[in-house]
């Protein structure tokens, strides 16, 4: 079980403190948010900047929008990536995903001339734009490709991507159809704020989508998206979990608190080792002080070189 954590945010030198820290502590990988909101600065731009602050951990974005040539064309997401592949020496992970399932999403995108489709048109659309961009990376002499949404004719693409055939392109997918559009064309999954028991009906779906993909299963990555809340050992939590409701705007008994890694070392560790037994390959932390560094340090000391699976 490995481990890696989120980050997000426009405060530059703290980001840039808490790569370096993050890297130097072993954490497996380092993610950062792409979007047009205001917690974040262009995922692309920052991505180049962490791909060269870093020398150990994978990298990439949290997830990536490739729903709609507005949100990114899958040939400048081919270049980006082959980009910040090239910068991180190899490292890039490319996370896609296809858009929460709300009004305030679809509005959000709308507020920027982005067409929002519906979920169906939204999945096709993601299923079409890797096709594409694989098939930019591993053309050496000019790529055709006539989709519903995307014709190209001899289109190239150079450099070539440091990792051949190319990154890893995970989805992140919840429901049936994103499920099965993984198990047809992605290198990994992400699942985002699910118990154990969620976690594991899922990966069962998928793992029956995989096999009749023809599909291995057991080396198949699966990860799961976390919050975490550390404390030391006898430390108080739930002053601690009331910040962290405070700042969610969520009350005590919302279904999230039941989803995040909370307590000290110990305690950790076995709640981690109950989604390993659930199938998890890959746990993505956003730890509770981000952009402070307490946190991140306390599990590497206590968790990632202590007593954890993940050690």
């Amino acid at each position: 079980l490995t481990v890696g954590v989120q980050t997000w945010g426009t405060d530059v030198p703290a980001l840039e403190r808490y790569w370096k820290a993050a890297d130097d502590l072993g954490y497996a990988r380092i993610t950062y948010g792409d979007g047009l909101g205001d917690w974040t600065h262009d995922g692309w731009a920052m991505l180049g900047a962490l791909a060269v602050l870093t020398r150990r951990a994978r990298i990439g974005p949290a997830v990536t929008y490739a729903f709609d040539a507005s949100s990114h064309h899958p040939s400048w997401l081919a270049k980006r990536a082959v980009a910040v592949d090239h910068l991180s020496g190899g490292r890039l992970d490319l996370r896609l995903a296809v858009g929460a399932e709300d009004a305030a999403a679809a509005r959000s995108w709308a507020a920027h001339g982005i067409r929002y489709a519906a979920a169906g048109t939204r999945i096709e659309t993601l299923e079409e734009s890797v096709r594409v961009v694989r098939g930019l990376w591993q053309t050496h002499h000019g790529f055709d490709h006539r989709g519903p949404r995307y014709e190209l004719r001899g289109a190239r693409l150079g450099p070539a991507p440091v990792q051949r055939p190319g990154p890893p392109i995970w989805i992140a997918a919840m429901g049936p159809r994103a499920l099965a559009v993984t198990a047809r064309c992605a290198d990994g999954w992400e699942a985002s704020y699910l118990s154990p028991a969620d976690f594991t009906m899922r990966w069962q779906r998928l793992s029956t989508l995989l096999r009749a993909e023809g599909r291995a299963v057991d080396s198949f990555p699966r990860s799961v998206e976390l919050d975490a809340i550390v404390t030391e050992a006898g430390g108080p939590l739930d002053p601690l979990i009331d910040r962290f409701c405070a700042a969610r705007s969520i009350e005590r008994g919302h279904p999230l608190l039941g989803t995040v890694l909370a307590g000290d070392g110990a305690a950790i560790a076995e709640r981690m080792a109950d989604y390993e037994a659930a199938g998890a390959t890959d746990l993505m932390l956003g730890f509770a002080d981000f952009p402070s560094t307490g946190m991140l340090e306390a599990f590497a000391a206590s968790v990632l070189h202590g007593r954890s699976p993940a050690s």
